[in-house]
């Protein structure tokens, strides 16, 4: 998923340091809910699960501490490069977000960063680059320049954890010549990142319901032959934006694992909409899922290595208006953008928060 969510969420933080909050409410607004107690779970072992973290109306601080009772342990920054570079070779810590990730590292929170060249409806270049050839060395040099400038930038406690080179390349990338041109350009700064910061895990940002699992599955596989780890977004829905059953994430997370035997997998993306008029789901379908989310990962705990869930609390309504105008004003997509938090924007709980934190309390989060 989407553009400017990462920043507006992390610009929060910058608001917020200066606010006060106050706790969260605890009833789910449908009325109490009996959470599924977990089956045989398998302890967290060497797994990495975050909630990129959304604020509710009770302040940054009061939503950082209601997700570290899941025992989150990273989040993600997800910056377009035109917010970086702003003109040829000039750059900027838009609205200090760079430096504000300095509470996650006192925090003891990892982060991940997605510099997006594509970010998921379009291209995001600086404009002195607009018509040049992706693959060319112009373009090549351009991004890495940007990369090293970001990773100068970033505060000495933070432990960033992962770049990826685009977010959701797969929705923008049409024909085998877009493709081809793309993944040269990657490898190239793929490698340009591994050789020179050898602790940043390395990939690209694709979907799993528009991209592996359709007949671009091949182009997925290919260019992930240069990534450390393969990184997804999974949605479970159709292109009406409406759900798929809870349970089917078992035979996702199964083919997923499949298409990709040798490689770790990040889930870097991970989300279940409640909206009930147009996404034909509901709190109670969002916390089913959940539970068969966590089962699926146990059962693949040896290929599935991260995930991380969007998002903890429902968008404000200025943010959605906001991406009304990024992505478009279907009535469809605006429910699932508006309902994939744990809980609501008001500060109460949703079933899917208390299943949740059970689900990461027995496995040792």
């Amino acid at each position: 998923m989407k553009s400017r969510i990462s920043f507006s969420v992390l610009l929060a933080v910058l608001l917020a340091i200066f606010s006060c909050s106050k706790e969260e409410e605890v009833t789910p607004k449908d009325g109490p809910y009996k959470v599924i107690a977990p089956v045989n779970p398998s302890p967290k072992g060497d797994r990495l699960f975050g909630i990129n973290l959304s604020t509710s109306t009770n302040g940054f601080f009061a939503s950082f501490d209601t997700a570290k009772k899941a025992g989150i342990q990273i989040v993600e920054l997800n910056l377009p490069w035109t917010m970086i570079e702003t003109s040829e070779g000039n750059y900027a810590d838009p609205d200090g977000l760079l430096s504000a990730t300095y509470f996650y590292g006192e925090n003891n929170i990892k982060v991940g960063l997605s510099l997006a060249v594509i970010n998921t409806v379009k291209w995001e270049i600086p404009e002195y680059l607009v018509g040049i050839a992706v693959n060319s060395q112009q373009f090549i040099d351009a991004y890495n320049a940007m990369v090293d400038w970001v990773i100068a930038s970033m505060p000495k406690n933070v432990d960033l954890e992962f770049i990826s080179i685009g977010n959701e390349v797969d929705l923008v990338l049409s024909t085998d010549e877009d493709w081809a041109d793309y993944t040269d350009f990657y490898s190239a700064t793929a490698n340009h990142i591994q050789t020179n910061y050898s602790g940043i895990k390395v990939g690209v940002k694709t979907t799993v319901m528009e991209g592996l699992f359709t007949t671009k599955k091949t182009k997925v596989q290919l260019i992930n032959n240069y990534s450390d780890v393969v990184m997804l977004n999974y949605y479970p829905q159709n292109h009406q934006f409406q759900v798929l059953d809870t349970s089917i994430v078992h035979a996702h997370f199964a083919d997923i694992v499949t298409a990709f035997p040798t490689k770790d997998i990040w889930m870097t993306e991970l989300g279940y909409q409640s909206g009930s008029n147009l996404c034909a789901s509901s709190e109670l379908k969002q916390a089913h899922f959940y539970h068969n989310m966590f089962q699926a990962w146990d059962t693949q705990k040896e290929h599935i290595k991260l995930v991380l869930i969007n998002w903890l609390f429902d968008q404000s309504p200025q943010l959605i208006e906001e991406w009304k105008e990024y992505y478009g004003n279907d009535p469809a997509l605006v429910e699932y953008l508006s309902t994939l938090g744990l809980l609501n924007y008001d500060g109460t709980y949703k079933s899917a928060w208390l299943q949740v934190l059970e689900e990461t309390k027995v496995r040792g989060w």
